[in-house]
Parts: C-alpha cells; structure tokens; sequence
C-alpha cells in the first residue's frame, strides 16, 4: 500500500509545471526605482539576479506572487544596462530581462522646469522646498509624448500636485487597466504600496483617488495604466467626495477638452494641519489630505471668449462629505486659488501670451463666463 502512494507522490513532483515569471516593465528609466514582479508556481521558488544594483523582496516563496517588488539603483551611465531575473522551482527554470537606460537616453526621469519650460500646465517648482518634479512619457499618435507630471512630497507620501496636457484623443481606445503598480522612478520604499485600498489609520477608511484620472488616459493601455501608480493616488472620503462631487467635476473637465484644443489641468492637494493619516500595504503612514484643488486652462484657437484664445477656471474643495453634485458654486479665479494655496500656477503662460494677457486670463471670474 504504501509503494504506490510513493510512485504517486514522486511522480506528481516530477510533473510540476514549469514556473512562469512576468516584469511590469521590460525597460526602466535610468533613476533609481522599484517594480512589481509576478512568478506563477505551484511549489517552492527560488529567484536570483545577474546584477548587484537590484535586489528582489521576497527572493523565494510558494505558489503564485504577484507583488515581489525588484528594487533597482540609479544607472549613472550613459549607456543602458541589463538585469536577468531567474526564477526556479522543481519543475524548471524561466528567465525575464530588464533594460535600465542611461542618463541620457531619457534625462534619468526626473525633468527639470529648464527642460520643460513650454509646457503650459506646470506650476512653479521651486529648488528648496525638499519636494521633487517627475514626468511619465507615453506613445500617442506615433509619438513619444508627456503623459503627465508630479511633484512628490516624500513625507507625506502623495503628490503635492499631478499636471498634465487633455486632449479628446486621449479619452478613447481602450478600458481602463486597473494596473496597480508601482512607480519606476521611485524605489519602493519612497512611494505608497497601493495593490489594494489604503488600510484605516487614525479616522477610519479612505479611498484610493487618482489625481489624473484613469478616465483621462484612455488612448493606450500604457498610459492608462501608468495612473495606477501609487504616486497618483492620495487617500479621498469616498462616497460623498471621490464618487460624487469630485467624479463629477472630473467629468465636466473631459467635457470641456472634447470643446477645445487642449486642455491643461492641475489637480493638487494640501497637507498642511492635516490631523489623520492611513496606511499603504506596507504599512507606511500616508497623510490624509485637508483639501483639494483643481485649475484649468483652455486653449481654443479663434475663439472669441477669453483672452488670445485661452481662458481659466479653478476649484478648490476642504476634503469632507458634500451633499450636492454642483461643483460649479466652488469655481474661482486661478489668482484666488494661488493665494489660497500659495502657489504659482501655470508659470509658463506669460512666455505664451505676454504678462498682461496671463494676467487676465488668471484674473477672470468664472462664474462670470457661460461657457464653463
């Protein structure tokens, strides 16, 4: 009786199925960053690498994982490198490459406000403020264009603000992925791990709230999925914020881009006297932001409302439950919301325009336009 239990047993060993490994990303700009590896297995793995400037967590396990996160250096060359990932198991062996740019293949990740002087949707960056600037490239139309940028606060875990051009050829082509994932030009310990909702910290539960909206990027997967990462979530009330008042300014913003040229959006939130935070997956504390803001400027080539065929609207909301659905009644002037926030928005109109002319486009009362 117990010989064939253990020709049974050895032959089902034997029969194990060979592992499967799967990277988020084949290539990775040159800065340091982290992204999620998936092994598909049915017994124990091992997973080893061919180069000492990454390291892999957790380097072995059991059954099938889709979160081990390759952590990877920055690539102070010029010229790209590689990295194989091994996986084995007792039914083989699979293998998966990585690419690692040089500096200068694509400036590392990390823009610069010299090297991005026209983009009309920034706002100011400054050098002292401890924060950093980043921007996501996609294909689009044949082309290598931005896909949106951000400016990280390392303490507080989000995004102080996420710009980015809209156009109507970005809201069509494909469904939203759904791809939560890391940020490659962050290692993971410097990012929200958001594969799931944010755990409940000192105020209860929060939703994951994209400051670009995947709804926005719709023209590929890659520049859908990008949205997913952590660093362009932040923790929103549900419910009475993220799924009503905000979905629905969200929508008017896609509304008006079908209307125009382009639109350039500012999507931001404040810490400052926040009281609660919660936690990403890993257990690092996020801060639950105190408000949230919005600023749009319009393009429409000859129109005659606005300002040299631009125009601007701006929003701000304290981050707690809203009853009603109008956002419209929070409009303000873009020169009322930087005094609010302190900051400078769209530093680079007075280049496009002049500085009188930005100055009114800034200065106008939404609420007195029809249009919006």
């Amino acid at each position: 009786m117990v010989l064939p239990m253990l020709a049974v047993s050895c032959k089902k060993s034997h029969d194990e199925p060979q592992p499967e490994i799967l990277l988020q990303k084949s290539e990775v700009p040159a800065a340091a960053g982290s992204q999620f590896v998936s092994v598909k297995a049915t017994g124990k793995w091992t997973i080893s690498l061919s180069e000492d400037w990454a390291t892999v967590e957790p380097s072995e396990g059991t059954g099938s994982k889709s979160t081990i996160v390759l952590n990877f250096s920055a690539n102070p060359s010029e010229t790209s490198r590689m990295l194989e990932i091994v996986v084995e198991s007792a039914g083989g062996r699979a293998t998966a490459e990585m690419t690692q740019t040089g500096v200068t293949e694509h400036g590392g990740g990390q823009g610069s406000a010299t090297a991005t002087a026209s983009w009309l949707e920034l706002p100011e960056i400054k050098a002292d403020d401890g924060y950093d600037f980043f921007t996501h490239s996609m294909s689009f139309q044949g082309q290598k264009v931005r896909n949106y940028s951000y400016y990280w606060d390392y303490d507080n875990l989000v995004a102080c603000w996420v710009a980015y051009p809209l156009v109507s050829g970005h809201l069509s082509g494909v469904s939203k992925s759904d791809a939560w994932g890391l940020d490659p030009l962050l290692a993971s310990g410097r990012q929200p791990v958001l594969t799931s909702a944010y755990k409940a910290g000192n105020n209860g539960w929060y939703a994951r709230g994209h400051q670009i909206p995947s709804a926005d990027r719709l023209n590929s997967y890659e520049a859908n999925a990008q949205t997913f990462y952590g660093t362009n979530m932040t923790p929103q009330i549900n419910d009475e914020f993220n799924a009503t008042i905000w979905a629905y300014l969200e929508g008017a913003v896609r509304n008006w881009a079908k209307k125009s040229d382009t639109v350039y959006v500012v999507t931001g939130c404040v810490t400052k006297g926040s009281m609660y935070y919660c936690y990403d997956n890993a257990g690092k504390k996020v801060t639950v932001p105190t408000g949230y803001y919005k600023a749009v400027l319009r393009y429409q080539r000859g129109s005659t409302i606005g300002f040299s065929g631009y125009m601007a609207t701006a929003f701000y909301f304290d981050h707690k439950e809203y009853s009603d659905k109008d956002f419209l009644k929070y409009s303000l002037s873009v020169d009322a919301l930087e005094e609010k926030i302190g900051i400078d928005l769209f530093v680079n109109l007075p280049d496009k325009v002049g500085q009188d002319i930005a100055a009114k486009i800034e200065a106008q009362d939404p609420k007195t336009v029809s249009w919006w």
